[in-house]
């Protein structure tokens, strides 16, 4: 949580951190500046209050950050880049009088996007400019990433609210679809018209927007053969059938760069083939048998091994077993969930993954199965909160429920 900076930077001996970016675009320092819409250089030293400096056309969209302020216009910045009309050293120079002024020194933490050519350039020219600095070495997790891992009550509060929304939206989809007649066994949207795959994900989409989400990072309405592979987003002029599994992967982000929530739902409209509802209720028992086994300290590659043992006792293969398999259970279980749609904590079978479940982890449950040459595939996904007494609760209120009966 973002009350353990502190501590984790003492643990890890960074003097500093500071963090440059537009907290719309960057997740870090969305999280830094307290979801305050703006650009700025986040600099906070071990110890002590964290400083944001900002332009001044932006100074009371700052105040909202809550956090101690500096106007650029204190630095002079037009004599620094009159001075150094090189972009680069500009920019360094720039930051080493920031670091003068708040007397930073010592091991410190660099957080921003740029591309890696430009980054590289930077440090190297602001460590010749700032001889009193070092640039912090994170050979695995930084800290902002450790921090963000552990959730706050508030941060809870409003992935649940966002999880709400995306129910209601789904829901409200199935009842529309549900209302619509069906001719030579097609669904007719309106007595002229056939119901397209663009159709539902309109239906979403509006939805979500009246509740503030936007689908920032997509959304995945896929049916039959494309069900079958997993991130295949769906054709939007496909006819909607009845009989064939549509994969429902809902991921919104709270409007203006927030909070994700993820959520995925597999179902036929009208009715499913014996080998359908079999293998739908294999995935079923095994997102059950995956959230049984969890516990606060267990390793998440062992739970990532339960999981597809579970699956080959079925006759199903998994990355475990075949490390290349393209169908069966070929993805990890799950992930975090927070200002990213993925993020740590992270699941799968690599070994340099040490994550382990701890309270504050919120992270997806999402086991599936997938065989596109049979047109059709499986998932159901739902997000978990670990509370600070080691209980797990699913933030997910939706059943699941394979066959919608028109």
């Amino acid at each position: 949580m973002k009350k353990d900076i502190d501590k984790l930077m003492k643990k890890k001996k960074v003097d500093a951190i500071y963090a440059v970016g537009k907290s719309s675009k960057d997740a870090t320092i969305y999280y830094l500046l307290n979801g305050a819409n703006i650009y700025g250089h986040y600099i906070k030293k071990q110890g002590r209050a964290a400083y944001l400096v900002h332009s001044p056309i932006e100074r009371e969209v700052a105040q909202k950050s809550g956090l101690k302020l500096i106007n650029l216009n204190k630095y002079e910045v037009k004599k620094i880049y009159e001075k150094y009309p090189d972009k680069i050293k500009a920019n360094a120079f720039f930051i080493k009088t920031i670091f003068d002024s708040l007397k930073i020194n010592g091991d410190v933490a660099f957080y921003g996007k740029t591309t890696f050519g430009m980054g590289y350039n930077y440090l190297r020219q602001l460590i010749k400019f700032d001889k009193k600095i070092k640039i912090h070495y994170e050979s695995q997790k930084d800290l902002i990433t450790i921090a963000r891992e552990t959730k706050s009550e508030e941060e809870v509060k409003r992935i649940k609210h966002a999880g709400k929304a995306v129910v209601h939206a789904f829901t409200n989809m199935i009842e529309t679809v549900r209302s619509m007649k069906i001719k030579n066994n097609v669904i007719m949207k309106d007595k002229n018209k056939k119901l397209l795959i663009g159709d539902l994900r309109a239906m979403l989409q509006r939805n979500l927007f009246e509740k503030n989400l936007v689908n920032s990072e997509g959304m995945i309405v896929a049916q039959g053969r494309d069900a079958g592979v997993p991130h295949n987003a769906g054709k939007e002029r496909e006819v909607v059938k009845l009989g064939k599994t549509i994969v429902f992967d809902i991921y919104p982000q709270e409007l203006g760069g927030g909070y994700f929530f993820d959520f995925t739902r597999t179902i036929c409209f009208g009715y499913a083939s014996k080998e359908i509802k079999e293998v739908y209720k294999t995935v079923k028992d095994a997102q059950d048998y995956a959230i049984d086994g969890l516990k606060v300290g267990k390793k998440n590659i062992e739970i990532e091994k339960s999981i597809c043992r579970f699956f080959e006792k079925k006759n199903h293969k998994t990355l475990l077993s075949t490390p290349k398999t393209q169908t069966g259970y070929c993805h990890p279980l799950g992930h975090g969930l927070g200002l990213n749609v993925h993020e740590s904590p992270s699941f799968g079978l690599l070994k340099t993954n040490k994550d382990k479940v701890k309270p504050g982890h919120i992270f997806t449950v999402e086991p599936g199965l997938y065989y596109p040459d049979k047109g059709f595939g499986i998932r159901l996904e739902d997000v978990i909160y670990i509370n600070n007494k080691g209980k797990v609760i699913s933030l997910t209120n939706c059943p699941r429920k394979l066959v919608v009966e028109m």
